[in-house]
């Protein structure tokens, strides 16, 4: 029989946009919920009697609903249509049946709960009720389909019959699948829930909620920590990001200082200008910055004492006046300003000297000013926590090591300061200089130290060397000098350098510090590691040691001061007899008993942090200072005495505290070795390479930093914000930026603000590379690998460049989030004015927690709507940080951010829309207007620009729907699912823009563009919407997990030398298999090179080729293409369009059309002649199995051609492709849309006899024959316009028809007229049964069979036989 294939759409045709389309589904949906009830009425009618109510009644119904057909004009609109259609009747109709709501409602007001059984059992009615009513009211059910239609079995819709009893049993299949599935979206929303309630609470759990719990805390933000004790640290990490900014800031200014009076000085100086005058200028600068007026010119802290202020309720922060100070007085540190006579002598010789301008040594001085200023707040924080005793010890030893401390200029500990085995090798010839001047040092003590022995010294000096980074008061050797763990020569320390003979010149001095030596040993040991007196290094390395102890000794008292808050709250509560909603318990607890009061559980669920004794706080805070004992934290947490009444000294806050478990072991989480040889060949072959390929592909890459910038929009405006909406705030963001441009750098007292609050420097896939590299130890791996001088300072070099490059990447981030901050800011201060709520008052914000309206509240509440709202790579769960150390996937965090941070804009806007609070005794909703007006930004920016702007593009253009669908058959994999914006030019060429590559939220939106792609392809089938809905699942799964699980660009490149034999993914050649060994290893290594290519090399070569003259020959690349400049400058942005030309693709859809058959043909054999015995049934499941994929591979490329005919190739020119390539049967069955099933040779069946006869058993194959001949028949007549591939049942397995084929078969060939005789046998086998004249078939066959078996039945009764 013919077919005629499915052409294109024609191009006249107006195309109905989504929008209308998803308009037009609701009233649609709404009207089939009728038409469904009135043809399940009118089939009860024709049960049993030959009328055609049902017929009539689709017809009223298709007359009279206007809807329809516009809405099943786009995939997005039958699905709608189909959700209103079943899910209004659905829901309505469990809610009745089940009556959840009510009775849950009654038992709260009767003081009582819901029992398990009596939810189970009205959950049970609600899935009856559902599926009763989806089967009642559906539309048409052969248009919804059913699951069964994908996956087969019971629920398989019957079609093609227009009978009452099928439309009946299609209900009520339907229905059944609908409380089926009722049920599991139930289930699967009560997980979802079970996840929802246990989360955050503090409590104990139990059995399931434990595990849902342990599952859930993969995938949150705080993992296993409390969230307040997230939060905190949050805090923690914030308040260290402020404080190691106000060094880099003033570290960048010294930089650019130092070579601005560099440059001056060459200008005039007689003598040479090199990096040793800047050396000399830099170390006279640190001598400045380091000066005061104590002994040897150190710096002098003063200990004194500052009133203490109250907080003024209006702005949040301590007052200033007099009407604000509370009487009390806080302890202060100071460290006494540069000495006025050091400070102008520096003035003058860099001013007359160097030639230095007056106005940037003043800017130097003002950043000694600062740095000095947050080294004294740091020292006062460290001194207040001390109890008498401590701080006396604090005082008398800060004076005497303060330089020390914080002058700690060492190359050597650069990378890692503490673990001794990672100390940066010296320079080659530092080295050799090392050993000259041991053996010198050896030889003025009349000692010999050979060559050997001396190199031993040296290298076990740098190799041993510990720079300890705390400063402990009860540190029992000088804190903040280097101290020489594996021992330093005896004959260079004071104590024993004398004593030393020739016999005993190679005696070590263990833990000896580098006060210890004597005379010349300690400038040519300080020499050796590198110690420099360079400004920068102080103020770096200084403030950032100082800050992290400081820092984090303040998050652990953070954690008490939180939880005795939330304990006080907690009491009150349950002491004013448990009225309101009861608020959240406190984290940390004095005993398990205590904990059982407040978590629940039993005292397996909870642990002691760490003990009160001694300092075994070690395990948990690494800064743990022996001597420095705590005074009272707060009024709850007063230093605490034993049973004998002795005072119990604590060195930790949380010392004999308990907590759950798992946050108590969260405390004390090392990180693993990475000390293995095969975690080392790991980290070299995978990670590393992994790791410079992603920062090539986006830090080092300029135009992807153009990409970085325009894409970041979407975040403020999914936030309902307007890009650039606020000139005032653009400039305020601007001007806060740290990466050096026109206008930035100006603020950064607000950028050290806002990274306290957790704003900023955050950029997800910047910190996840750093991340990865500093899982390899990116630094000192070249460092270690390497110590030649001159490559040391080239790779310096890199790393300055790569730096620079790293801040304008997060500059381009962070501008949008600061953007987002003021908007957010501004936008809730309005808020709440225009509901009446004023400065300084108090009210119930939107979390149910008490507030005071003021500038702090309004910072903090907008720097949460920021962190929770837009990519942050903190945020990120602990188990999806990991996926970065596998060798799949590409900068996981980010899709992982961007689904985090979609759910959280929704969720917050719907809190939003609902927050009510009283004010001046009137209920409000200050937030709703925001709300809404965040909704709307999300749905804008997910749905409507995107969507909004394929219309326009193709209105613009004159671009049908199936021009476009065909397109997606041509473009790259990555392309298919995108948004793309079309456009055609004037000879009618399309070519295409992927806005998806510029969408931030594609993550959540491409899932949602593939189901619809899906329904949309699946139109020409016959089996209904949801296996079509299904298929759509199936593939946005993939596409969502595919950042996670794809091969890195590193992996995919060794994949595709190693795995796919030089072969890439999209199927291009590395190499022809008939190079030589020497062509396939420099094609490899030329393959991987460009994984690790940055400044985006494609694109430069691309724009290279353009700017050349229209009629240089230049411009051509290897495979003759051209580019044209104006689309590779749009490229920066990510706007480039790409050409769709099938005649350049066609001829690779061909290789893997003639891939499929081969792999479908050796389905079959492999499966059937393995050399075993093979049953006739194994036969016809290989053939049926085979024949499926063939049909796939050949409906695809069917689809492939026509495809191509829409974009513009013509049937002559897919010919004479085809039968270039040896297919010209194939084209001529493919191009009228006919299958040919898989036809058995007759080497293959000879195959089948000899191995039959090897074995000695009957041939297998000559007993399928038959039924192999009609399947072959049957599947000649299946079109691969649609996706129609039969359920084929094999005779020999099936009870039924292998009565059917062993009868037929018997009567065809003893008496072949007994078949084609009419009225002769009923049901095969039987007699006394009639045949029906007209449809050949008895009526039990009628009832049994389903269409292909009826068919076989009717071929057999009018054919002899099969072939």
């Amino acid at each position: 029989m013919g077919v005629v294939p499915l052409g294109p759409k024609d191009n006249n045709t107006e195309d109905t946009s989504w929008a209308l389309s998803m308009a037009a589904a609701v009233p649609s949906g709404i009207i089939k919920i009728f038409e469904g009830g009135a043809t399940l009425g009118a089939a009860l009618l024709d049960l049993g009697v030959d009328k055609d109510r049902v017929e009539a009644v689709e017809q009223y119904f298709a007359d009279i609903n206007p809807f329809d057909e516009v809405a099943a004009s786009t995939g997005i609109g039958k699905i709608t249509e189909l959700i209103v259609n079943i899910g209004v009747p659905g829901g309505l109709a469990f809610k009745a049946a089940s009556g959840l709501g009510k009775a849950t409602l009654a038992a709260k007001q009767a003081g009582r709960t819901l029992s398990r059984g009596e939810k189970a059992r009205r959950f049970g009615q609600g899935m009856l009720g559902a599926g009763a009513a989806e089967g009642v009211f559906v539309g048409d059910v052969e248009d919804a389909g059913t699951f069964g239609d994908f996956l087969g079995g019971p629920t398989k819709i019957k079609r093609g019959e227009d009978e009452a009893a099928t439309e009946l049993m299609n209900r009520l299949k339907f229905g059944v699948e609908g409380m089926a599935f009722t049920g599991a979206f139930g289930a699967a929303g009560k997980l979802v829930s079970q996840m929802r309630a246990v989360r955050g609470t503090n409590k104990a759990k139990r059995g399931l909620e434990k595990g849902i719990d342990k599952l859930d805390s993969w995938f949150r933000s705080n993992g296993l920590l409390t969230q307040e004790g997230f939060d905190i640290k949050m805090k923690r990490i914030g308040r260290e990001s402020a404080d190691t900014n106000v060094g880099e800031r003033a570290m960048v200014e010294i930089d650019n200082i130092a070579d601005k009076i560099v440059r001056s000085y060459r200008k005039v100086a007689t003598d040479k200008v090199d990096g040793n005058t800047r050396n000399e200028i830099l170390e006279k600068m640190n001598d400045v910055l380091m000066s005061g007026s104590a002994a040897n010119g150190k710096l002098k802290p003063i200990f004194g004492a500052v009133d203490e202020f109250r907080l003024d309720t209006k702005t949040g922060l301590p007052g200033t006046t007099p009407e604000f100070k509370t009487g009390k007085q806080l302890y202060n540190v100071e460290i006494e300003p540069i000495p006025f006579e050091k400070k102008e002598a520096l003035r003058k010789e860099l001013v007359n000297k160097y030639k230095a301008d007056p106005e940037d040594v003043t800017k130097m001085f003002n950043q000694f000013d600062r740095v000095r200023d947050k080294w004294s707040e740091l020292f006062t924080v460290m001194g207040r926590r001390f109890n008498p005793e401590a701080l006396k010890s604090f005082e008398t030893m800060l004076p005497k090591y303060i330089n020390d401390v914080l002058d700690r200029g060492y190359e050597v500990f650069r990378n890692n300061p503490i673990r001794l085995a990672d100390n940066i090798r010296p320079t080659k010839q530092l080295i050799k200089e090392a050993v000259k001047e041991f053996q010198d040092i050896a030889a003025q003590k009349g000692l010999t130290l050979n060559d050997d022995l001396a190199r031993d010294m040296v290298d076990e000096v740098w190799k041993g060397a510990k720079l300890p980074k705390a400063f402990r008061v009860g540190e029992t050797t000088a804190p903040g000098q280097v101290r020489f763990e594996k021992g330093v020569p005896a004959f260079m320390t004071k104590s024993l350098g004398s004593k030393i003979t020739q016999d005993t010149i190679a005696d070590r001095e263990f833990q000896t510090n580098i006060s210890e030596l004597s005379g010349m040993a300690k400038p040519v040991i300080q020499k050796l590691l590198g110690k420099t007196k360079n400004p920068m290094a102080s103020i770096v390395e200084g403030t950032n040691n100082l800050s992290s102890q400081v820092r984090s000794n303040q998050y652990f008292d953070d954690l008490i001061l939180e939880n005795n808050a939330l304990k006080k709250r907690y009491d009150e509560w349950e002491a004013g007899g448990r009225v309101g909603t009861e608020p959240r318990i406190p984290f940390l607890y004095n005993s398990s008993k205590d904990a059982m009061r407040y978590a629940g559980g039993t005292t397996d669920d909870f642990a002691e942090i760490t003990s009160v004794k001694g300092d075994a706080a070690r395990e948990i805070d690494r800064w743990l200072d022996e001597k420095g004992f705590l005074k009272n934290i707060d009024d709850d947490e007063i230093i605490r005495t034993n049973a004998k009444g002795e005072i119990e000294q604590i060195l930790n806050p949380l010392q004999g505290k308990f907590a759950l478990k798992d946050y108590a072991e969260a405390f004390k989480s090392t990180q693993n070795s990475t000390k293995s040889i095969p975690r080392q060949l790991y980290n070299s072959l995978i990670l590393y390479p992994k790791g410079l390929s992603q920062m090539s592909k986006t830090i080092l890459a300029p135009f992807t930093h153009a990409r970085n910038f325009i894409s970041a929009t979407a975040f403020a405006a999914a936030n309902g914000i307007m890009p650039f909406g606020n000139t005032k705030d653009v400039k305020a963001a601007w001007n806060a930026l740290q990466a050096l441009g026109p206008g930035t750098r100006r603020d950064n007292a607000f950028y050290q603000e806002l990274l306290e609050l957790g704003v900023v420097n955050s950029n997800v896939q910047l910190k996840q590379v750093a991340d990865l590299l500093e899982d390899v130890d990116f630094g000192g791996t070249l460092n270690k690998l390497n110590s030649d001088y001159g490559l040391n300072r080239f790779l310096k070099g890199l790393k300055k460049i790569k730096r620079g490059a790293e801040d304008y990447y997060t500059a381009e981030d962070d501008f949008w989030k600061i953007f987002t901050f003021l908007g957010e800011k501004s936008r809730l201060a309005k808020a709440y004015n225009n509901a009446g709520i004023k400065l300084g008052q108090e009210f119930i914000d939107m979390n149910g927690a008490k507030q005071i309206l003021n500038d702090q509240y309004l910072k903090k509440a907008a720097a949460d709507l920021v962190k929770n709202n837009v990519p942050n790579y903190a945020y990120v769960s602990d188990f999806i940080k990991g996926l970065r150390q596998l060798p799949v996937g590409n900068f996981v965090a980010f899709p992982a951010e961007i689904i985090r941070t979609s759910a959280n804009i929704v969720e917050t806007a719907l809190k939003e829309i609902n927050y009510k609070t009283i004010v001046n005794g009137k209920e409000v909703t200050p937030l709703r207007s925001r709300g809404l007006q965040r909704l709307t930004g999300m749905a804008v920016t997910t749905a409507a620009l995107p969507l909004g702007t394929v219309a326009a593009a193709q209105a613009i253009y004159n671009v049908a729907d199936e021009e476009i669908d065909a397109m997606r058959r041509y473009v790259a994999d990555w392309s298919k699912n995108s948004v793309l914006v079309p456009f055609k030019d004037e000879d009618g060429k399309l070519s295409y823009v992927d806005f998806s590559h510029l969408n931030a939220y594609d993550t959540v939106t491409r899932p949602i563009q593939t189901v619809v792609n899906a329904v949309n392809s699946g139109r020409a089938d016959e089996d209904g919407l949801l296996d079509d809905f299904i298929l759509g699942m199936i593939e946005s799964t993939k596409e969502l997990g595919s950042p996670f699980i794809s091969e890195s660009i590193w992996t995919e490149g060794l994949a595709d030398i190693i795995v796919r034999q030089g072969l890439t993914r999209e199927g291009r050649r590395l190499w022809n298999p008939k190079d030589s060994v020497g062509d396939k290893v420099s094609k490899s290594i030329s393959h991987l090179v460009d994984t690790q290519m940055p400044l985006n090399w494609k694109q430069m070569q691309r724009l290279g080729l353009a700017i050349k003259p229209v009629d240089s020959l230049g411009r051509f690349d290897e495979r003759g293409n051209q580019y044209e400049l104006g689309n590779e400058l749009a490229g920066i942005a990510g706007l480039r369009r790409v050409e769709v030309d099938p005649n350049k693709s066609f001829n690779y859809k061909i290789t893997d059309y003639k891939k499929g058959i081969r792999d479908s043909r050796n389905l079959f054999t492999s499966a059937t002649l393995k050399g075993g015995v093979v049953t006739p049934a194994d036969i016809v499941d290989a053939y049926i199995n085979a024949n499926r994929a063939l049909y796939d591979t050949n409906r695809e490329m069917y689809l492939d051609m026509e495809a191509a005919k829409t974009l513009g190739m013509s049937e002559d020119q897919l010919a004479e492709r085809m039968v270039n390539r040896g297919e010209t049967a194939s084209f001529g069955f493919l191009n009228e849309g006919l299958f040919r099933p898989l036809s058995i040779s007759g080497d293959v069946q000879g195959l089948f006899e000899t191995k039959a006869r090897e074995l000695g058993v009957r041939n297998p194959f000559e007993q399928a024959y038959d039924v192999i001949g009609r399947i072959q028949e049957v599947l000649s007549e299946v079109p691969l316009t649609g996706d129609l591939f039969p359920t084929l049942e094999n005779p020999f397995r099936t009870p039924v028809i292998p009565n059917v084929v062993a009868q037929a078969n018997q009567i065809i060939n003893n008496n072949p007229a007994a078949v084609a005789a009419p009225a002769t046998t009923g049901f095969l086998g039987q007699g006394n049964v009639n045949i029906d004249p007209v449809t050949r078939l008895t009526a039990s066959e009628e009832v049994l069979l389903d269409p292909l078996e009826k068919r076989f039945v009717k071929n057999q009764r009018t054919n002899t036989r099969l072939t």
